[in-house]
């Protein structure tokens, strides 16, 4: 079997990782024909630019989303965060939870992986809601 692939996604959100050499994504291969793709915890950050999106909590979470499924389909996940089986939510506000899914549920329709949502005292980045990770599968 092949070993672990690191990817980071291409463009400024990509390029923040890599001074401290982290990746954006891990695939793990499982067997022949299945692979496991993991991604890093994501903030809020414009794909185009790098700036962080936190205009709004509607605004934060569709561009973590916009993270996640770029990530994921880079990593070769065909259907992105539309094919993720987990994802892992940081909130600072356990009542931002329901626009979470609300905007998830909206882009993502009938789609149902499973779902931890922690509430945290604060992201590293600061003045940023939440953070969140996904887990997507290939197969081949």
């Amino acid at each position: 079997m092949s070993t672990i692939t690191y990817k980071n996604l291409p463009g400024p959100v990509g390029e923040c990782l890599k001074p401290s050499s982290l990746a954006t994504t891990a695939t793990v291969p499982v067997s022949p024909t299945t692979s496991l793709v993991f991604t890093t915890g994501h903030i809020g950050l414009d794909l185009k630019t790098g700036n962080l999106v936190n205009s709004s909590v509607e605004a934060e979470f569709s561009a973590i989303f916009d993270c996640l499924d770029a990530a994921l389909k880079d990593a070769g996940v065909s259907n992105g965060l539309g094919q993720a089986y987990k994802l892992v939510s940081y909130l600072v506000n356990g009542e931002d939870e329901s626009v979470m899914q609300q905007i998830f549920q909206q882009r993502f329709p009938g789609h149902t992986p499973t779902w931890t949502a922690v509430v945290i005292k604060s992201i590293v980045v600061p003045n940023m809601r939440a953070e969140i990770a996904a887990e997507g599968v290939i197969f081949l």
